[in-house]
């Protein structure tokens, strides 16, 4: 059985991807595909970070895993999930699909990705790394959008922007050559699918039919009957960000060390802010980003997109931006803080 192992990156509609696989095994065992259980909480099979990760994760020990013996027990249970599930696949399943942004996004260095490899290797014939990459211009502001939604900072997007292009930074998988050098060096560049999150550049000009395609090896794969998930991760409005960054000291993600109940219980209500305006960067702070990672996706560009003429990732034209992030009326902060009470 062969394995395409979805890493992300985050914010190119992972959760999108992962929904719509959890809720269409029928579909996708008709077209030779399985979506394993992993033993995660939800879709996304984080799980198979917890159990390649050097260290263990915030996100690990809430789910449960709190010694490196734990971590140890738990990764052979996986493992003896896994081929199990692939020794009582149906002869027509061809391909398992296994999906977690956390792998490019939590993993420190080399050596988690090779425990990884490690942990697959045994049950498949052949393993496929597919990861999509998007702008770091849009993907940082994205970021932001989810550190605010889900209440893991209270910094400005200033704030954000410059530490993300720091030593200490909060988006280490948007140093595309660094990262992807690694995962080249234990599964094999020949392993690894690159796509770019554009629709210009998609198959078909849509992440899931650019996805199903990778999945099936087919240029026009075939998606009838497939009904793509409703929930797609939509980020919250310009006017959103600005109140939840303000409302951060009083209800951060987590509290004494441990997930803050308190902003667990107000996350439907945070997700069902608007979603419009959409939060915006300036044109500086666009090529401000851009130029940091200018030598980076050169690279980029020489290694899996030797065909394409000029930047991967194309400077903008058009009207210039002004940015609107960081501003909320009264107005709107009291409908906001009426939302979460009601």
């Amino acid at each position: 059985m062969k394995l395409v192992c979805h890493i992300g990156t985050p914010k190119t509609a992972s959760t999108f991807l992962q929904n719509t696989c959890a809720t269409n095994p029928d579909w996708l065992a008709q077209n030779g595909i399985v979506y394993p259980d992993l033993m995660a909480p939800d879709p996304n099979h984080i799980t198979l970070f917890y159990a390649t990760a050097l260290g263990i994760h915030d996100f690990a020990r809430d789910y449960g895993l709190t010694t490196p013996e734990e971590v140890r027990q738990f990764r052979k249970m996986l493992s003896d999930s896994i081929a199990q599930q692939v020794g009582d696949a149906p002869e027509n399943i061809t391909t398992m699909v296994m999906s977690s942004e956390n792998l490019i996004a939590n993993f420190k260095n080399i050596k988690e990705i090779q425990n990884l490899h490690d942990l697959l290797a045994p049950h498949f014939e052949e393993i496929r790394i597919l990861v999509y990459l998007r702008r770091q211009d849009d993907a940082i502001l994205s970021m932001y959008g989810e550190f605010m939604r889900r209440g893991f900072s209270a910094m400005t997007f200033d704030q954000f922007l410059e530490a993300s292009l720091g030593p200490k930074t909060y988006t280490p998988y948007l140093y595309y050559r660094r990262v992807l050098r690694q995962w080249v060096e234990v599964f094999g560049k020949e392993a690894l699918s690159v796509r770019l999150f554009d629709k210009s550049r998609l198959r078909g000009g849509d992440v899931l039919f650019d996805f199903m395609a990778e999945l099936q090896g087919a240029e026009q794969p075939d998606l009838t009957g497939l009904v793509p998930s409703a929930d797609d991760n939509t980020g919250l409005s310009a006017p959103v960000l600005e109140f939840l960054r303000r409302m951060y000291p009083y209800i951060p993600n987590r509290k004494d060390k441990v997930i803050n109940p308190v902003r667990a219980h107000l996350a439907g209500k945070i997700n069902a802010l608007p979603a419009q305006p959409r939060p915006k960067m300036s044109d500086i702070q666009s090529k401000h980003i851009m130029g940091h990672f200018k030598e980076a996706n050169t690279w980029l560009r020489d290694s899996f997109f030797s065909d394409q003429k000029g930047p991967v990732f194309p400077a903008r034209t058009g009207k210039a931006e002004e940015g609107n992030l960081g501003k909320v009326n009264l107005r709107d902060f009291a409908k906001f803080t009426g939302g979460l009470l009601t």
